[in-house]
């Protein structure tokens, strides 16, 4: 039994944009980890992945929709709907956990909500067997390459002789990347994998690069910092809380600044600045960020 008014109630999903990416698996190891604790029950406090969905407490698992529109564009009438549900969501709920130190900041300035605290995402396996392919090579991984930055990394790589990267993850349109990278000259360096398993690939890899327009947190950089794989982030990238600041691209640096950020972590990589928490270690922060 659970202890008093010590246990969550999960918030399900909006119908309309249900999938089966991480969040989804998050949700159902909270749930696991929860009922293994006796925390899970129906007069819980009502607990919501996605600020968008609302609840007593909110979690920030998809970021702050106003920041995400501004850095990538978007459907205007569908965007202005969402932005104005999560933010009356965000307001309305008694506390707000966000996934990075990035998203608090984003909460504050778009929804004026200050007091949001800051739980990272958990790394559920670091144990992954190398990829001999990837060897000395960099991984980009990520659904929706755009968002991604794999323009800025195609950009930067005729900066960056002889290295090959694998991209790893679907898209709308893979032809349009294809002939981006040949006519940018880097055609024979870039493999496109399409939608499989990433894990082996970045274990196997030199560095990892998410370049990223918007990432509220970055699951794929915490694995790498957990595997010991050097990771190269845009400054629009929530785990670049992780990193050394010299493993940060800004963005207003363009593709030569962006090659150089890559250069120096593949020659001299800094290491870590933290390192992303155990399942465990994650479950009890939440707890202390919702009830404490």
């Amino acid at each position: 039994m659970h202890e008093g008014s010590r246990a969550l109630t999960l918030a399900a999903p909006g119908a309309a944009t249900v999938r089966d990416g991480g969040l989804e698996r998050y949700g159902r190891w909270l749930a696991g980890a929860l009922a293994a604790r006796g925390l899970l029950a129906p007069d819980g406090v009502r607990f919501a992945l996605r600020a968008v969905d609302g609840g007593d407490v909110v979690r920030t698992g998809d970021g702050v929709s106003a920041a995400w529109v501004a850095a990538c564009g978007g459907w205007r009438l569908r965007w202005a709907r969402r932005v104005a549900a999560e933010r009356a969501a965000v307001r309305a709920a008694r506390r707000v956990v966000a996934i990075s130190p990035m998203v608090a900041a984003e909460l504050a300035a778009w929804y004026g909500r200050d007091d949001a605290r800051v739980v990272l995402n958990p790394v559920f396996s670091a144990e992954a067997p190398p990829a001999r392919e990837a060897g000395g090579a960099a991984v980009l991984v990520g659904h929706g390459l755009r968002r991604k930055g794999l323009d800025h990394w195609l950009r930067a790589l005729p900066g960056l002789p002889g290295l090959v990267t694998h991209v790893i993850g679907a898209d709308a349109a893979p032809r349009r990347w294809r002939r981006l990278a040949v006519r940018l000259g880097v055609g024979d360096r870039v493999v496109f994998h399409g939608a499989i398993e990433a894990a082996p690939w970045i274990a196997g890899a030199a560095l990892l690069v998410h370049p990223a327009r918007y990432e509220p947190y970055g699951n794929v950089v915490a694995e790498a910092v957990a595997a010991g794989v050097p990771a190269v982030v845009s400054d629009a990238c929530g785990a670049a809380c992780l990193l050394d600041p010299t493993h940060v691209w800004a963005r207003s640096s363009g593709p030569s600044g962006l090659a150089a950020v890559a250069r120096g972590a593949l020659v001299r990589p800094s290491p870590p600045r933290a390192a992303p928490p155990t399942p465990e270690a994650h479950l009890e922060a939440l707890l202390e960020a919702v009830f404490a």
